[in-house]
């Protein structure tokens, strides 16, 4: 068998292993199993005998025409009744076969081809019709007998129709006479049904087998009968028959091939709409997503003040700065009380957690997310129910709202963790850079050194400063320092409200990026595709 041959075979074999959630291909795959180990088997018997089966309704004359082949009365003949119980099979000695409990006559002087008699295809016995499947299984040629009475018998046709284009296949007339031949009618009809008829023999095997009982040459009345005898015993040389098993093992492929690319075909008009259908629950998903947290969590103002508060006050220097990080630990203290009496954060420490760098958790979380999930399961719902109907087996419901719990977690995360955070803490060294802070301090320290030369040059030079000096420098003083600590919180306000105008577009950018939702059902119809690409190209590679 060719390499090319042998690679289609290993993927075959490969779809047969599929145990995955396209039911169609689940279902195929213990007749692809079958088939692909006849096709092995037929590859090891390329060198081997031609098996050749007869087969045909009940009193069409097989057996008969199998006994004047041989010369012999190998097989009980009938009428009118159904004689062959179990296979007879005509073979030459020594042949190492398994044929089971077969009937076997090892006398036959065909020496490259094993004749099986099969019971009757029309048998209400359904025993009998096992045996003749199995029988059809094992051969390489089919010799289909009829005669004029039943050359259009349903039973038998149903038994072969399977197997159109996987068996070289000959019709052989056995009771021919002086009437008008069935043998155009018969083959259009075949043909028409599907079935390839490679030859035509009209024969009398009555006749034929009398004749060759009683010794003498061939009678004008047996037809066709010479001519058969040669196509056996000359035509069939070991060269046709490996071509004939090559051109077997060859339809038998393209039979497969064309059966899953039907599949293939079917399957993926249904993935081009499951995945329209996906996608567009995903983006509904993602819509849903952004407008909830940016109108709980970037829309919160204590969320941004706290978080880029704490950066300032982690990186405060000088005086405005100390007194800064001092009015810090005083503005959030409402904020972290709760924590501090129960044990638990609150929920303005919980959201400013997730612009800190601290684990996504709390209620503010839960508060956004649960709206979505109750959202995910509706579409969900439509999505299962949508595979169901296309043959595939959608994820289970909690992994798959877990793999989107997870996904939607990481993505926020990411988002408020990652550029949104920098974002603070550039803003937040911005205003705690050396510049900003002499600038900021600058003017308190130079009224101090005024003040204090005042008081200096004054004791030695003229009366003791009063009273409502020091009141007064002492209130210019916390005026100057609190128009500054006012300054410097409304900058840092403005660029809490900046950063969170450019974290709408990072959150926006992260929950519409692909597969936020259904990334089990992606992943579903990713893989069944690249099996629907294996099935289609195998059509290609066999022709």
């Amino acid at each position: 068998m060719p390499e090319s041959l042998l690679g289609i075979i290993e993927q075959l074999e490969q779809l047969a292993r599929y145990d995955g959630p396209w039911k169609v291909l689940r279902d195929e795959a213990p007749k692809l199993a079958s088939q692909c180990a006849e096709l092995r088997e037929r590859e090891q018997r390329l060198d081997d005998v031609l098996v050749v089966a007869l087969v045909g309704g009940t009193g069409v004359g097989k057996s008969t025409l199998l006994n004047a082949i041989a010369g012999d009365n190998i097989a009980e003949t009938s009428a009118m009744r159904p004689c062959t119980a179990v296979p007879v099979v005509y073979h030459p000695p020594g042949l190492r076969m398994d044929f089971g409990d077969w009937k076997q006559v090892p006398r036959s002087a065909l020496e490259y081809l094993v004749l099986i008699d099969t019971p009757d295809s029309d048998t209400i016995v359904h025993r009998h019709r096992e045996l003749a499947n199995a029988v059809l299984r094992q051969c390489d040629l089919v010799i289909l007998c009829a005669s004029p009475e039943k050359y259009l018998d349903e039973d038998t046709w149903s038994l072969l129709r399977p197997m159109r284009g996987e068996r070289t296949m000959i019709c052989v007339e056995t009771k021919a006479s002086e009437q008008e031949s069935i043998c155009d009618d018969w083959r259009k009809r075949l043909e028409a049904d599907g079935f390839a008829i490679e030859q035509y023999f009209r024969v009398n095997a009555r006749q034929t087998f009398d004749r060759k009982l009683v010794g003498g040459p061939a009678l004008a009345g047996e037809y066709d009968f010479p001519r058969l005898e040669m196509f056996l015993r000359q035509e069939l040389s070991k060269e046709r028959i490996a071509r004939i098993k090559r051109s077997n093992a060859a339809g038998l492929l393209q039979q497969i091939a064309a059966r899953l690319n039907d599949h293939a075909r079917t399957a993926g008009n249904h993935l081009e709409c499951l995945n329209l259908m996906v996608h567009a629950a995903d983006k509904e998903i993602a819509r849903d997503s952004c407008s909830r947290i940016e109108n709980r969590l970037l829309a919160a103002p204590h969320l941004w003040s706290f978080a880029i508060g704490r950066e300032i006050s982690l990186r405060a220097k000088g005086v405005l700065g100390t007194l800064y990080r001092l009015a810090e630990v005083v503005r959030s203290l409402p904020a972290r009380l709760p924590m501090m009496l129960t044990g638990s954060p609150s929920s303005g420490r919980q959201a400013a957690a997730l612009l800190t760098g601290q684990e996504l958790a709390g209620d503010d979380f839960e508060l956004v997310q649960s709206p979505i999930v109750e959202e995910y399961r509706t579409r969900y719902s439509e999505i299962a129910l949508a595979f169901t109907r296309a043959g595939i087996d959608p994820p289970s419901e909690e992994t798959s709202l877990e793999a989107f719990k997870q996904e939607f977690a990481r993505r926020l995360t990411g988002m408020l963790q990652g550029p949104a955070r920098q974002r603070l803490i550039q803003h937040a060294a911005l205003l705690t850079s050396w510049p900003t802070t002499l600038f900021f301090d600058v003017f308190p320290l130079v009224f101090v050194a005024f003040c204090g030369y005042k008081i200096v040059r004054d004791y030695f030079t003229g009366p003791i400063l009063g009273t409502d000096f020091f009141i007064h420098s002492g209130a210019v003083l916390a005026l100057l320092l609190a128009a500054e600590l006012l300054l410097l919180a409304i900058l840092a306000r403005w660029l809490g409200w900046a950063a969170r105008r450019r974290s709408v577009g990072d959150l926006r950018a992260a929950m519409h990026a692909p597969q936020l939702a259904f990334q089990r059902e992606t992943q579903t119809l990713a893989a069944i595709k690249d099996e629907l690409h294996t099935a289609t190209n195998l059509l290609d590679e066999v022709r």
